[in-house]
Parts: structure tokens; sequence; C-alpha cells
């Protein structure tokens, strides 16, 4: 931080006058206050009756963000009211009885006033514990800490401790005063701004550039850091100067605006708090009241203006115009009017000229010569009204100020070329219809032999593609004569197998191997046949390899068809037979899956049995209890007749021998010979 002078802040006071005057809902009391406040400033009293009325125009963008310094200032009236020769406090009156040199806050000393805002003073200080240092403390006005502003401060502390760059103020610590205003304490700049420190030192336009360019870098790592500095201006850029060189710092992120939902943003701005900000410097979106987001090309815009100022000497529009003309004015020029390039700046300028370029070591004409045309471009490019025009990022504008530094082309001029082909077009206008004559010409004939081109290209490709339509069609054609063949052969071994003609089935699947049959559900019956008749007629191993094949067809099937049909019933046995536990545990695992809850008796026997071959985890156990309630409620009682008394309470008498409640399955067991 550094001493600034009174009238830096004068913006921000306005401000705060503003919104307190919008506040009161009764006319007579708000023309109380005004009088009051301007008892000293007849014209400043008329030229705020102005900006009044055209913000109560605008009330439905500005009424919603009234913030408790309304009522800070709603409370010195009913003083007024109530006694008519009561002194009105100012705040830099409130101010001067609170702090000053030498107040201790925390473990901090007030030295000197070093600057000051609409809601904020900072203080140069020396920090005695732990140890000794100088700092900068910016600590709330007196009578200003209301909930709305304290928020802000805090948006602001907090905005500034997510930094960490070599061109930002770092935050060193945080309190509260004793009062309970909250404070906090930052890197104590010793520089001036930006433009004062340029014009002392009489930097020329591309040692300015280097400065400018570590401004970028420092905006666009608080852009990486999700937020948007929305007041970029000389004073909130100070710069001092080492053994190092110069070294530029950006202070006040208080009206920072976070880009995305960050914890900071939870009290989010209001309409009217977008047009926080010094004028000068603002973009046209921060002053358009159709409710345009703002984001980081915002601060590229500011970023121009300063860049504009730093070649030039001044502002694209006259902070003066900007701020007597009232907030429509304001619009009006931000939004419309087009700025001068500061080539023109500079050559409007004559009579300033002269002190102008010798604060930049240059002579007036070689000046003017080196900001027209990159930079013109690179200025106003930054300064596009339409913000999709813009540098999209800080870092594209950085690149582009490097680029000419390097004597480079820069993007900004590349919508110039068009521009320059038609001065030549106009100097040489019939060299360029000859060219052009000739040009069409040459144009009208490549044109035919193109178009025969693409006539006989589309012809190849057409033919192509109906001799790749040929292929699929004969592949498809193969394959289906193929499953036709393959159906009909073991649609007649289904045949055989059921007419118990065993030689002829067993000669006809030699010559059909069953791995040629694909495992769709059409073969499902195929299958079956081949499975039942091959355990009893072949040995085991091919027996499983059937009701492998079985097993498959049916996954394509209905879980509570496969589970009735028994098909799985033979697969169980056979698998724990042929291919041992492991195998068998994939099976019942499966089974557990895909064919629970069952539906019927049935279908909880052909689980039970298939399930409970071998012992059983308990976790499968408990999983088959509900399974066995099924089949216990649905068989027991004496006067249940059981289809196969025997086959189905062995289920029964299966499932309590595993869960050894032997009592139960005894009991069960002399159902199954009943």
């Amino acid at each position: 931080m550094t001493r600034t002078s009174s009238n830096t802040h004068t913006a921000e006071i306005e401000v705060a006058v503003l919104d307190a005057a919008l506040g009161f809902d009764d006319p007579n009391a708000r023309e109380a206050f005004l009088q009051h406040w301007f008892r000293d400033n007849p014209e400043g009293l008329a030229n705020f009756r102005k900006l009044l009325e055209a913000s109560l125009q605008s009330a439905p963008f500005f009424l919603e963000a009234r913030d408790a310094r309304t009522q800070v200032v709603r409370d010195v009236i009913d003083e007024i009211s109530t006694d008519a020769d009561a002194e009105f406090p100012r705040p830099d009156d409130t101010l001067a009885n609170m702090e000053g040199p030498g107040t201790p806050v925390g473990p901090y000393c007030l030295i000197e006033r070093i600057g000051e805002g609409g809601c904020g003073v900072v203080y140069q200080a020396e920090q005695t514990l732990p140890f000794r240092r100088q700092v900068a403390l910016k600590i709330i006005r007196m009578g200003m800490d209301t909930e709305s502003v304290i928020a802000r401060f805090k948006r602001e502390r907090q905005a500034l401790a997510m930094m960490d760059h070599r061109n930002i103020a770092a935050v060193f610590d945080a309190g509260a005063t004793a009062d309970g205003r909250p404070y906090f304490v930052m890197e104590l700049v010793k520089g001036r701004r930006i433009t004062e420190h340029c014009d002392a030192r009489k930097l020329s336009p591309r040692e300015r550039l280097a400065i400018f360019i570590e401004v970028c870098g420092a905006i666009q790592h608080a852009h990486l850091k999700g937020l948007i500095h929305r007041d970029i201006k000389p004073s909130n850029i100070l710069v001092s100067s080492s053994a190092e060189g110069d070294m530029p710092k950006v202070i006040d992120f208080g009206i920072a605006k976070a880009t995305s939902g960050r914890p900071m943003d939870a009290t989010a701005f209001t309409g009217h708090d977008q047009l926080l900000g010094t004028p000068a410097y603002m973009s046209p979106e921060q002053v358009d009241l159709r409710g345009m987001d703002i984001d980081t090309r915002s601060d590229v815009y500011s970023l121009g203006v300063l860049l504009y100022e730093l070649l030039t000497g001044r502002t694209p529009f006259s902070g003066e115009d900007l701020a007597n003309g009232g907030i429509l004015q304001m619009q009006r020029i931000l939004l419309e009017r087009e700025p001068p390039l500061p080539s023109r700046a500079l050559t409007m300028a004559a009579d300033k000229l002269p002190s102008i370029s010798a604060d930049r070591a240059m002579d007036p004409a070689r000046l003017v010569d080196y900001v027209t045309g990159d930079l013109d471009a690179i200025v106003m490019k930054a300064m596009e009204k339409d913000r999709t025009r813009r540098y999209q990022t800080v870092n594209s504008l950085e690149a582009d100020v490097k680029r000419f530094l390097a004597n480079q082309p820069v993007e900004a001029r590349k919508p110039g070329h068009l521009y320059t082909f038609r001065k030549f077009v106009r100097r040489n206008r019939v060299a360029c219809l000859s060219g052009a004559a000739v040009a069409i010409s040459l144009v009208a004939g490549l044109g035919v032999s193109t178009w025969l081109y693409v006539r006989e290209s589309r012809a190849i490709a057409e033919r192509g593609r109906l001799m790749k339509e040929a292929a699929v069609h004969e592949a498809e054609k193969a394959i289906f004569q193929k499953q036709a063949k393959e159906r009909e052969i073991f649609s007649r071994l289904t045949f055989l197998i059921n007419e118990g003609k065993d030689a002829e089935a067993e000669r006809l699947l030699q010559a059909n191997p069953v791995e040629n049959i694909e495992s769709q559900r059409e073969a499902v019956t195929v299958f079956r046949a081949l499975a039942h008749w091959s355990g009893q007629k072949q040995p085991l191993n091919q027996a499983l390899g059937y009701f492998r094949k079985l097993d498959q067809a049916n996954r394509n099937s209905d879980p509570v068809i496969v589970i009735e049909s028994r098909d799985l019933m033979p697969l169980a046995p056979l698998v724990l037979e042929q291919e041992g536990q492991e195998s068998y545990e994939r099976l019942r695992g499966r089974v557990l899956m895909n064919y629970l809850p069952v539906q019927s008796t049935r279908s909880a026997q052909q689980v039970l049995k298939i399930c409970l071959l071998t012992p059983a985890e308990p976790s499968m156990l408990e999983t088959l209890g509900d399974v066995a309630t099924i089949c216990e409620s649905n068989m027991a009682g004496p006067n249940h007749i059981l289809p196969n008394p025997d086959w189905e309470a062995f289920s029964m008498a299966l499932y309590h021998f595993r869960t050894q409640n032997y009592p139960a399955a005894l009991e069960w067991r002399d159902r199954c010979f009943a």
C-alpha cells in the first residue's frame, strides 16, 4: 500500500451517498438528507439530483442493492429530524476519533494512514509480535461495519489470501478490533501508482510494456484462482523500484467476483453492486443494466484502458465526462461511443504531446509512430465493446504484447489484411480488372474440369458401394444357408434320439459334431435331447459337454422356465464329478444370482438340490433359507399329497441336513420313504 490523495476515492464515496439516498422511501426524508449532506455545495447538490433522478428511473436494477450503509445514514437522519441543530457526522470525522498513529490493533501498532475507500481505511503499521516488521493494515471504517460491508470486506480478504504471485500483495494475518470490526494485514508496498511511477522515472513505451506484462501475469493468476478483479486502475497497481528492477503489485480485491460457485461468493453481488468500480476503467458489461454476466473478459477491457493510459497519458474517455453526466450518460458513452485510437489521441493532444512524449523518453513524432499500427490494434482489440471480439483471456493479451516486443506479427492485426487488399485494388483499377478477367477465365475452366472430375469420382464411388453391398449379401446368404443346413441335421438328430434309433443317431452325430451348433435359444430342444440321451448312452464327460451347451442356450430364455424345466438338475452332479468343487462353486453361485427369488415350489426344489450337493457356506445357507421356506410351506402338513413324495421331500431333507438340523432332516427323510 502507499499514500494516496484525498480525491482518490471520491467515486466510492459518491456511490455510498447514492446508495443511501436510494434507501429512503419518503421523498421528503431523502431531500432532507441531500440538503444536509450538500449544505456547503449547492452545485454538487444540483448535479447529484440529476444522478439520483437517473438512478430512480433504473430502480428495478438498483433497489435490490441496498445494504447496511443505508441504515447507517438513516440513523443519522433520524437524529437530524429530532434535533435540527445536530451536527451531521461525516465518515472522516468519525474515523479520526477512533484510530490514529499509536493505536494498537492486535499485535500491530498503527503508524499512519496511507489510503482509504468507501468503507475501509488502510494504515501503515508495525507488527510487534512475534517479530517486528512494517505491514499494511486494512480496517473497516467506524460506522460502516454492517453485515453487507463486512461480507464484502471478508471477500476481499479471502480473495487476497488465495493468491500466491510475486505481483500480488500477500496477506499475512487477519483478525478483529476490540469493538469487533474485522481487519486484515498484508504486505506493505512502498511504491507509487503505475502511471505516476512510469512518468516520474520517464520510462519508455517498451519499458512500460514490460511492467504491463507483469501486471497481466498477476491478473491471469487471479483468473486461474477463480477471481475477477473488476476494478483494475492505476491506484490499484503500485510499482516499487529496487536493485532487481521495477516491481508492480496488484492490490485491492474489494469488489472481486468469483467466476464459479466458490465459498467466498456465497453472498452474491446484487445488480447495483455490479456497477461498483471506477467509471473510466469499467467495461461496457459492468454498466449494462440488462444483467449481463461479468466474466474475465471484463478485466481484459480494463487492462486495455490501463495500456491506453500508459501509452497516451489519458484514458479513452474522460473521467469527468463519465462522472458529471450521470449514470445514463456514462452508460451511453461506455456502451455506444467508440474511443479514438491511441495514436489519434496523441495527435489530438497537440499542446500536451511534448510533455507526454518527454515522460516517455521519445520525441513526439517517434512516439506517435511507435504507437501507430500494432499497439493501436492491440489496445482496441482489448477494448472491444463486444466482448466476444476481445482477447478471450489475459494470457492472449499478454502474448500479443510480447509478440510486439519481439517484432513478430500480432494477432490483433489479422483482420487488417482484407483492408490492405481493398486499398491495393482501388489504387490499381485497370490492372486489377484485367487480372480479374484472366482469373475468371481460369476459374471457369477449372470449374468445368472439376465438375467432370467430381462426377466421375462419384460414379466410381457408387460402383464400389454397390459391389460391397453385393459381397455383404452373398456372405449373409452363405451364413443363412449354413444355419438352415445345421438346423435340418440336428432336427433329424433329435427325431432319431426320440425314436430310440441310437445307432443312426450316433453316426449322424459323428459326421456333424455338436460343436458346430451355435448356442442359441432356438437350439435348446436339440441340446436337451442330446444331453439326456448322452447321459444314458455315452461317457459322462461327453454328456457334460452337451449339458454345458444346453446351459449356454438357456441363458437367453426366461429364468423361471429354465429352473422349472430341470435342465440344470443333471448339470450340477456332472460338473461336481467331472470338473471338481471349484467349478461346482461357480455353477451354484450363478444359479443363486440368476434364478432367485423363486416363484414356485418346483423352482424352490430345483435350487435346493442344485446348490446343496456339497456343504455350503453360512451366507449361502442364509440365502437359501427363503427358498426352503417357500418349499416347506407348500409341502408341509399331513393332508398334503405329494406327486413324487420321495423326490420332492428329498430337497427339504437335504436342506435341513446341510443346516445341521438333524431332527428335521430325519423327519423329511422318513417322508421320502413314506
